[in-house]
């Protein structure tokens, strides 16, 4: 197919996630802690919650299996669903050392910019992170898939629908720091918020009633609560397809938002470097 019958935008978001892989596999060290790092995490979550079970095994809703499933897809999810690097850094860098105005003059949005990069660094990690590890927890683990044919496909649409929403999310802190030129802080309280109302580590269901409630209020649940609960079955089909319809509503919310936020900000961009 030649490059004239490609439409416009696919040839941008291919270049950019080009650019997105070559700037994950520039650093192979990077990699290999990366990789090892992962797998250190995901036996501890195992440890953890065998630990827990072995001492009160009534206390939780789903068996040992399926937690340890929970947990272990968790943390691979949490390569895939990156929180604490990604657009946001890589917005406030470019801020920083007045780069962006290069961004602002490309033939695309900086946002569409930085979903392309964040794509490309996405699938870097999810071949030579991902697949290794989820190869290394199938054998020690003996991690089951999805509970059923259709839980699989609605595990699947799940976690692309949360890629998006935390991009979004990512790229609204992001917008955040450029108004406030502090990106320690910001992160600090991204990252406890994320950590704690997503339930990356610890499910929701072990959440008091008041801050359950809470976090049904919030995109946050979406992100990773959403997904895991419908692949070990916590979830049924019905409870699955109701978490789906919230993903898409804070999914177009969240693009929504990012569209006013960068109309907004643009015209009042201050450089500041460079």
């Amino acid at each position: 197919m030649t490059t004239a019958l490609v439409p416009r935008w696919l040839v941008l978001l291919r270049a950019f996630a080009r650019q997105g892989v070559n700037q994950r596999l520039a650093y192979p060290a990077g990699y290999w802690m990366h990789l090892v790092n992962t797998v250190i995490k995901m036996f501890g979550v195992v440890v953890v919650w065998s630990v827990l079970y072995s001492v009160s095994a009534s206390s939780f809703p789903i068996p040992l299996p399926d937690m340890i499933a929970y947990g272990v897809v968790s943390a691979v999810l949490s390569e895939l669903l990156g929180w604490w690097d990604g657009p946001h850094f890589h917005l406030a860098k470019r801020v920083r050392t007045g780069l962006v105005t290069g961004d602002l003059l490309r033939p695309m949005s900086v946002p569409y910019q930085l979903f392309c990069l964040w794509l490309g660094e996405t699938l870097v990690v999810a071949a030579l992170v991902v697949l290794p590890v989820s190869a290394v927890a199938a054998l020690a683990f003996d991690v089951a898939g999805p509970v059923s044919a259709l839980a699989g496909i609605q595990f699947v649409v799940s976690v692309l629908l949360a890629y998006v929403l935390l991009f979004c999310l990512n790229f609204l802190v992001g917008l955040l720091v450029m108004l406030t030129m502090n990106l320690f802080g910001l992160m600090v309280l991204y990252h406890a918020v994320i950590t704690m109302l997503s339930g990356v580590w610890i499910p929701l269901w072990f959440y008091p009633g008041w801050l359950s409630a809470v976090t049904n209020w919030l995109p946050f649940r979406s992100i990773f609560f959403t997904p895991l609960s419908i692949y070990v079955g916590f979830a049924d089909s019905t409870q699955a397809w109701r978490g789906l319809g919230l993903q898409v509503l804070w999914t177009a919310a969240a693009i929504g938002a990012v569209s006013l936020a960068w109309r907004g900000i643009r015209r009042k961009l201050v450089i500041q470097g460079g």
